[in-house]
């Protein structure tokens, strides 16, 4: 690329929320179709960890599950354990410790509850950094 100042490369989570029915999550990760040409792929912490570190990145993001507006709480808070256990296995993976700094992503849709339990859940996993939209 020819830059040498700071790049930051996202997990993919949010571009794999936006497929919609073209997805199916489970614990192992996501699969998903291609809106393009409907060719299938599969998205793991792992993968997107070896992704991330083989781009070179200063900075990568561990691999989360975005939930939609209005999902419900039981819903979400399923997403967002599932989001802190794959955080877990994205810093299990990440071999790149010394080069890149791996950020946790904060989840829990509108709940303050869920974010909070997600912080601390991050928080606990001792990332080097954490991720989140809200004040």
């Amino acid at each position: 690329m020819n830059w040498d100042k700071p790049i930051l490369t996202d997990s993919g989570g949010f571009q794999v929320f936006s497929l919609g029915d073209l997805r199916t999550i489970r614990e192992e990760g996501v699969e998903f179709k291609s809106h393009l040409d409907g060719s299938k792929h599969f998205f793991s912490p792992e993968s997107v960890m070896e992704v991330e570190e083989d781009l070179g990145a200063d900075i990568i993001m561990a691999f989360d599950e975005c939930v939609e507006h209005g999902a419900s709480y039981e819903y979400t808070k399923q997403s967002m354990e599932r989001t802190t256990r794959w955080a877990k296995r994205c810093k299990e993976a990440h071999k790149t410790v010394e080069k890149q700094a791996l950020f946790g992503i904060v989840q829990g849709g509108f709940f303050k509850d869920l974010r909070q339990k997600s912080v601390e859940d991050l928080i606990a996993l001792e990332l080097p950094r954490l991720c989140h939209w809200w004040n």
